[in-house]
């Protein structure tokens, strides 16, 4: 209602508006204005805008439009305004009128017109300003109402300026009414139902269709047309979906608009993949019960093609289901990174390759390689729903005092667990011979050889925590040693996390230190001997009160 009132009270103030419009003119060309003298800032117009609407000569005249004029045997050009009543000021000839022509056209009225009234001389002129006119934006918009525009900015700028559209409104079916070629009949038609609320019944009245999902992704101008004066911008609600899945390049579902034929699904999922088997393409639609369902098989080309039995027309619900080739580009490499002579990727076919063959292709370890931490992943064990334990993930959240005995080792095993990771021992199959560690490598699997640290960490209650250089003879007393022994609050609990596993031991149960081996020596806990002693005073006086009560009790 707001709209339609907005519109009404536009054409009352028509004659106030022509009649200020006209005084305006009179003053300015008494004036002679030269170009860049005043007046308001000139429009910007973009070269996409210049190319289709100002260059083609299709901008349509109107009321308030700025130009240019340049008479030979005048000294500046003139910046002369359209009157209200469509007439145009040229020096030397007068008042032409061109309002509601187009622009090619009104070129070619106006350089006829000079030539019959000036027999010398030549004439230029160039649109400077565009006008700007009311244009209704109605329907599921942010803001309906009339927006101001230019003749040279697109539907998509209109609306923006109404506050885009609505979660529910049809981006592909707004539909642009031009009430310059309706009789007066339907226009008060067009009222009737804005007032009402009836925009369904507007969709007879268009003459243009915006699509701004194939503007987006085709660019053609036609999808997003440029505005005229006495234009009606109508956006309805969505009507429906169809779906485009597999083996396309944009699988989705995506706005269905009556007249939509497989071309245009296949222009909005910007066609097919290069992994799409054109013999295994099939539609899904419902019957016209709207329950039972059945596919059929389409030709993707024939449809791109525009052939009329393939290009058929979708209705709505309709899924596009593209099947892929199986196996196509399967992924066929295994990836070598760290310490060998030429890391990289590596090819390896479906029944896979030895770890020993790859190495050896890798051109072998580098001298600085730690074969010790070298390690196998196979990727496939990490992604997807190999990956997730419910257990585990249900643990995580349960606090600790509920668990019992078994959960708490579950989730310390989960918790060490190294997912992908295989069971591999790079010393054993290259420095020992044990062929039992040669195992066979599928694609996607990952070996990893790490820099050798030569280093081992010693942190917690020493006197200087930090590294030492790794030594095969020293013992744990000796790495402590080398950190300038222990510290004066340093228990004797002293542990060692090792690198490869991660697995925490009493040094006592240590053997050997490994490179990159973290040795932690705890520090004594912080006691308050006067707590304690209260503490225990207290117990000792709730015992003696006990053992009192009880003797009173059995006398």
């Amino acid at each position: 209602m707001k709209a339609i009132l907005m519109v009404l009270s536009i054409l009352v103030a028509g004659p106030l508006w022509a009649q200020a419009s006209r005084e305006n003119n009179v003053i300015r060309l008494n004036q002679g204005s030269a170009p860049g003298s005043g007046g308001s800032q000139t429009s910007i117009v973009g070269l996409e805008a210049y190319r289709e609407v100002i260059e083609t000569g299709k901008y349509l005249i109107g009321s308030g439009d700025v130009f240019l004029v340049y008479v030979s045997g005048i000294d500046q050009p003139y910046l002369s305004e359209v009157l209200a009543e469509g007439g145009l000021f040229v020096p030397r000839v007068g008042v032409i009128a061109i309002g509601g022509l187009r622009l090619a056209a009104a070129r070619k009225k106006i350089t006829a017109r000079f030539r019959e009234a000036v027999k010398v001389g030549e004439i230029d002129f160039e649109l400077s300003r565009p006008r700007k006119f009311p244009v209704p934006v109605v329907g599921l918009v942010t803001a309906p109402g009339v927006k101001l525009a230019t003749g040279v900015e697109r539907i998509s700028q209109i609306l923006a300026k109404a506050g885009g559209l609505e979660a529910s409104a049809s981006s592909r079916n707004i539909r642009l009414i031009k009430t310059s070629q309706l009789d007066p009949g339907q226009k008060v038609a067009i009222e009737r139902e804005i007032a009402t609320g009836s925009l369904g019944n507007l969709q007879d009245f268009s003459v243009a269709r915006a699509d701004l999902e194939l503007y987006r992704i085709t660019g053609e101008s036609h999808y997003n047309p440029f505005v005229e004066d006495g234009d009606v911008i109508l956006v309805s609600p969505q009507i429906g979906q169809v779906g485009a899945l597999g083996a396309v390049q944009r699988p989705d579902f995506y706005e269905f608009v009556p007249g939509d034929r497989l071309r245009d699904l296949l222009l909005l999922s910007l066609g097919a993949a290069p992994n799409y088997d054109a013999s295994n393409v099939l539609l899904f639609r419902y019957e016209q019960d709207h329950i039972t369902r059945n596919s059929r098989r389409v030709d993707i080309a024939a449809a791109l093609a525009g052939e009329g039995d393939a290009n058929f027309l979708l209705h709505p619900d309709d899924w596009l289901n593209v099947r892929a080739i199986p196996g196509f580009h399967a992924e066929s490499q295994v990836r070598v990174v760290g310490e060998v002579q030429y890391p990289g990727y590596y090819v390896v076919g479906k029944e896979g390759v030895k770890l020993r063959a790859i190495i050896e292709q890798a051109g072998g370890f580098t001298e600085n390689a730690s074969l010790a931490e070298g390690r196998v992943v196979r990727q496939k064990f990490i992604s997807g729903e190999q990956a997730a334990d419910p257990e585990y993930e249900r643990l995580r959240f349960v606090p600790v005092p509920d668990r019992t005995e078994l959960d708490n080792q579950y989730f310390i095993m989960k918790s060490r667990e190294k997912q992908g990771q295989l069971s591999v021992d790079l010393v054993e199959l290259f420095k020992k011979g044990n062929e039992a560690h040669n195992i066979r490598l599928l694609p996607g699997d990952v070996i990893a050889v790490p820099t050798l640290q030569q280093t081992v960490t010693v942190s917690g209650a020493v006197v200087r925590p930090g590294a030492v250089s790794f030594k095969e003879t020293h013992t744990v007393w000796d790495y402590i040693d080398r950190s300038g022994g222990l510290g004066w609050r340093a228990s004797q609990d002293v542990l060692v996390i090792k690198a490869l596993s991660g697995e925490k031991k009493h040094a006592k149960d240590v053997s050997q230190v490994q490179p990159g081996d973290r040795i932690w020596i705890r520090e004594e806990p912080e006691r308050n001997y006067w707590t304690i002693f209260t503490q225990s005073m207290g117990v000792v006086g709730q015992v003696a009160t006990v053992v009192l009560l009880f003797v009173s009790i059995t006398k």
